[in-house]
């Protein structure tokens, strides 16, 4: 194996005679004392489901299915039971993991509006209609990451790694946004929020979610509608160029991860591999939906059956590690991007349903309050798992809240990469957290703002702030972890506290770049709740 080699010096020594770093040198002059050791450097594989809230994985506690594979993630390494995103949403979720900082410092604090809607051209003129109906903004050619922002791949290229992205992007559509301009030496996937998991409507080996009028999200989406006329946002492209993908999505992913390892064992590299399951349409592979008769909700039973053929995905990229010999000094992370979501009230081909999270089985969030688009725990909350077993010992759980911001760091210090002195990072390395030499927690604070909603939490006390619904709710997390009792009358005195502490975050945050298309209406425990996505 050719990889770099990188000089040591002595540490504190955990799993198998591993070595947590006090001191380090990038030198390939290898001539240190007895105490150094030669050490190469990690790879990293990052895997991130789409709209996977805190409670899917069983590890966390799903009753309804098993992820063995997901879960073996967590069990060989550590588990994060707090660990927090910035944004309920996919893209400025995935804004902020992408470049360890706050998306509001640099103006990507709504969704990404979506390009032409012919990519949306249907057999239902109602539907069409509908879309249109829409606001769209004119400089959507410059919306996504902006340049002066540097990614994972644009970071840890620069020391040698070989980089790649397979899945959901979600960062920009056009020139001079797309992954393959942005750091990643190969890039397999979808610009957009989602696209088809198949697009054959006559598959009999596949199970679409559909209600009694016959429509699904997507409905008229197919290969003939979708990727022939305007795919920029949801046809699968290879390093910028169009692909016929004929195999199901997430299969598909776990194929091009498991060819990018095979090319790349004899290196380092990183690997960002953002699957687009969970997140709609709700399209199953028919040999796992037919496993789950237990589940009588079909639009729940369709999504966990997605999620088996994920956890199926994730397994075989974690064996390809192990035949390639490559398991133990490989990072392996798992996250996802926002909570998960329930659609009560069936598409009908003319307009969404209400996002409705009700406290049942169905809302996967739960016994976490509500779920994507909102900023209650089931919202903004979601697993985090790392693995290396060079590393870092099996079995940790860690109490204490993180973020997804934090993993910029992480990664950067587990390479021996230096961040950038010129700009502000919002995560901290969780290495020294995870390990023991720091006791501290890492965050004392974090924050939340997707336009008019506006959270902080501050050790064990949350407010939230919904400006446009003018309510004002605070909450005491540590005796009250699923938000049942709003304390804000009671202490008002916290309340100002930390209304003041999240306005003296916002001042340092910059202006949004880009409006937000529309105001999101959820009902969440039979209350109606506005969001701005």
């Amino acid at each position: 194996m050719s990889k770099r080699i990188w000089l040591i010096s002595a540490g504190l020594v955990l799993a198998g005679g591993a070595i947590v770093f006090s001191s380090l040198s990038n030198s390939e002059d290898i001539k240190g004392e007895a105490a150094e050791t030669l050490v190469a450097k990690p790879n990293i594989i990052f895997i991130f489901a789409d709209d996977f809230g805190q409670n899917v994985p069983s590890v966390n506690g799903n009753k309804y299915i098993q992820t063995p594979n997901i879960d073996a993630i967590a069990n060989e390494g550590v588990r994060f039971k707090q660990n927090y995103v910035t944004a309920p949403i996919c893209c400025a979720s995935r804004a902020a993991l992408l470049t360890g900082r706050y998306q509001q410092r640099f103006g990507s604090e709504f969704h990404l509006h979506y390009p032409s809607f012919s990519a949306y051209t249907a057999d239902s003129v109602k539907y069409v209609r509908s879309l249109l109906q829409q606001n769209i903004a004119p400089d959507e050619k410059t919306q996504g990451i902006p340049s002066t922002e540097i990614n994972y791949a644009e970071l840890l290229k620069k020391n040698g790694y070989t980089t790649g992205i397979i899945g959901k992007w979600h960062a920009g559509f056009y020139d001079g946004y797309r992954p393959h301009q942005r750091g990643f030496d190969y890039s397999w996937g979808w610009y957009g929020g989602s696209t088809l998991y198949y697009t054959d409507e006559n598959d009999q080996e596949k199970v679409t979610f559909k209600n009694k009028e016959g429509y699904h999200h997507y409905a008229s989406n197919t290969n003939k509608y979708q990727w022939k006329r305007d795919p920029i946002a949801t046809g699968i492209f290879r390093n910028g160029e169009i692909v016929d993908e004929k195999e199901y999505q997430t299969s598909a992913i776990a194929r091009e991860a498991v060819s990018f390892i095979d090319v790349n064992k004899d290196k380092p590299f990183f690997l960002y591999v953002p699957f687009g399951a969970i997140h709609t349409p709700l399209q199953a592979v028919k040999q796992d939906y037919d496993k789950l008769t237990h589940i009588k909700d079909e639009q729940q039973r369709i999504l966990l059956a997605m999620t088996v053929s994920l956890d199926q995905a994730v397994g075989r990229i974690l064996d390809k590690l192990k035949q390639e010999g490559l398991d133990s000094n490989t990072i392996v992370v798992f996250s996802g991007d926002n909570g998960s979501t329930y659609h009560k009230l069936n598409y009908n081909g003319t307009k969404e349903g209400i996002t409705l999270y009700d406290g049942s089985y169905e809302n996967i969030n739960y016994p976490l309050k509500g779920g994507k688009l909102t900023h209650y725990e089931g919202g903004i909350r979601t697993p985090l798992f790392i693995k290396w077993p060079q590393k870092i010992k099996a079995g940790i759980v860690f109490e204490a809240p993180v973020s997804t911001l934090d993993l910029f760091p992480t990664f950067a210090a587990a390479t021996f990469t230096k961040l950038p002195a010129d700009r502000t990072y919002d995560g901290v390395d969780l290495l020294p957290y995870i390990t023991g030499t720091n006791k501290s927690k890492p965050h004392e604070t974090l924050y939340w703002r997707n336009g008019f909603v506006k959270t902080i939490r501050k050790g064990d006390y949350k407010l939230l702030v919904n400006e446009n619904d003018k309510t004002v709710f605070l909450y005491d997390l540590k005796n009250d972890p699923y938000e049942k009792e709003d304390l804000s009358s009671k202490l008002s005195q916290k309340v100002e506290e930390l209304k003041t502490d999240y306005l003296a975050w916002e001042k340092g945050l910059g202006q949004p770049r880009w409006k937000s298309p529309k105001v999101t209406k959820i009902i969440v425990e039979g209350k109606q709740v506005s969001f701005q996505p």
